[in-house]
């Protein structure tokens, strides 16, 4: 993510966070700063010349007020500087480049319990829902497994722009509930998939709550059903580009959405009357409206609960 200047910008006062110095030497020996500064912009590459450094104060993990000229090589834009000096009374998290995020939620519907054969049956009933103790109740949540399933609906949010999107299976245009959202139908959910992973290309971090255990490892399968090319490798465990916010913010056990929303004073998703339990129902009634609503409260409300984790929540 490159800060947002053109080749030739005169840079006058403007302050960088210096994430990287290295000393390098020229060809003919003499030595040069390479640098790496960022602001909310974006990241851009940097030099000091010789004859320039006596002009620079400037440390690695400093902001740095900076005068110099953007130069362009190769295609590429990056700061030649003059002069620079630290600044002491500016917060290093305000210059911190922001990755672009995607927060999202899906929801899936499964087929009729009569649809599936004998085995797939005995294997619903015997093996996953085991613990279930009300067969008739186990036989309702083929929904919740990929390979009875499929994805109806998935809500994103964007809480750098403030903007989300909505993909939905459907057969009509709807009307979003939010301002700033989109919804977008598809006939299939190959297409649906398909186009998740052509937006989800575009960001470099994800948040999900429950992702870990339930949304991607269900998107990747589908995917997989459908014969959709997953563009990237989803490293969830140990990974600081998928934060699964369940895994976060927990004690001895994980705690329902809802009942967090609750806690941290943010808008309850499901207030409105509608559950994951709903969806099957309503996707068989053709009630596409409330399943986009829906997905697309649930988006927001967990990029709420992520901005207050990132805030107060996860140390640096």
């Amino acid at each position: 993510m490159a800060v947002k200047f053109q080749a030739n910008d005169l840079i006058r006062d403007e302050h960088f966070l210096v994430l990287k110095k290295e000393n390098k030497q020229t060809s003919k020996g003499d030595v040069y700063y390479q640098l790496e500064l960022s602001n909310k912009d974006g990241i851009i590459e940097a030099k000091i010349w010789n004859n320039n450094i006596p002009q620079c104060n400037l440390e690695q993990g400093k902001i740095i007020e900076v005068n110099g000229k953007t130069q362009e090589y190769n295609g590429r834009i990056s700061l030649i500087i003059d002069s620079c000096q630290i600044v002491n009374n500016e917060d290093v998290t305000e210059y911190s480049p922001i990755s672009k995020t995607m927060v999202f939620d899906i929801e899936t519907v499964g087929k009729k319990f009569e649809q599936l054969d004998e085995v797939e049956q005995d294997y619903l009933i015997n093996n996953l829902e085991r613990a279930t103790e009300d067969k008739e109740e186990a036989k309702k949540k083929t929904g919740l497994y990929a390979i009875f399933g499929k994805v109806c609906a998935i809500g994103a949010y964007n809480p750098g722009s403030q903007k989300g999107i909505v993909l939905l299976l459907g057969e009509k245009d709807l009307v979003p509930e939010k301002e700033n959202y989109s919804y977008k139908i598809f006939v299939t959910e190959k297409e649906l998939l398909t186009e998740f992973w052509k937006i989800a290309t575009e960001y470099e971090l994800f948040v999900t709550y429950n992702g870990d255990n339930f949304d991607f490892p269900y998107l990747i399968i589908r995917s997989g059903i459908n014969r959709v090319k997953v563009p990237f490798e989803v490293k969830k465990w140990g990974s600081d580009k998928f934060i699964d916010l369940q895994t976060k913010i927990r004690q001895s056990h994980g705690y329902k959405l809802e009942i967090l929303c609750k806690a941290f004073g943010i808008e309850n998703p499901k207030e409105a009357g509608v559950h994951g339990g709903d969806v099957n129902e309503l996707f068989d009634n053709k009630d596409f409206q409330k399943i986009a609503d829906y997905v697309a409260r649930d988006a927001y409300s967990t990029t709420q609960l992520y901005l207050i984790w990132k805030e107060f929540m996860s140390g640096n």
